[in-house]
């Protein structure tokens, strides 16, 4: 079991897991946020550890996780930005 934990290093906000949580499962996260900044959620993708390198983890599905949940952050925050109606 590897322990190559990095959150935010030197680069976009991200955590990756190479086996922490389970054996032979990694994992890349980034967060979601809200129309102030803050994380409200995170967007997850898991992989096979034997089928899946670090490197291919990072260069290749975090790219994708990161502008998914840029996307996704932007949808938040225009709902956020659009009045409530609420049913009295």
């Amino acid at each position: 079991m590897r322990d190559r934990t990095a959150l935010s290093a030197g680069g976009a906000p991200r955590a990756l897991t190479d086996e922490q949580l389970a054996l032979g499962i990694r994992s890349v996260a980034a967060p979601l946020r809200d129309g102030l900044g803050n994380v409200v959620a995170a967007l997850n993708v898991n992989a096979h550890a034997a089928e899946t390198s670090m490197e291919k983890l990072t260069d290749e599905y975090l790219p994708l996780l990161l502008r998914a949940a840029g996307a996704i952050s932007a949808d938040w925050a225009l709902c956020e930005a659009v009045p409530q109606v609420t049913a009295s």
